[in-house]
């Protein structure tokens, strides 16, 4: 399992269109991704609505777990996306 822990840097924080680019990134790899801010429960990363649900403003420390056999690419690219407000 590898962790990574990312400052958001999405304008508008984790909103629909950020959290719809994790869910394509991640619903064809192998590995399980999950994502948690201070305070709320795992939110699946291929589920926009659990994504949304942790209501990440700009600026918010995120804990990202991926477990998998491709856990280290599937984790850059959330953390790109995540932490570059791509």
């Amino acid at each position: 399992m590898k962790k990574s822990h990312v400052i958001l840097q999405c304008e508008g924080g984790l909103h629909l269109r950020v959290a719809a680019r994790i869910v394509n990134e991640v619903q064809h790899r192998q590995s399980e991704v999950h994502v948690r801010c201070a305070g709320c429960p795992w939110a699946n990363a291929c589920s926009v609505f659990e994504l949304l649900k942790l209501g990440a403003a700009q600026g918010t420390p995120l804990e990202v777990t991926v477990e998998g056999p491709d856990e280290d690419s599937t984790l850059r690219v959330v953390a790109s996306v995540l932490g570059e407000g791509i």
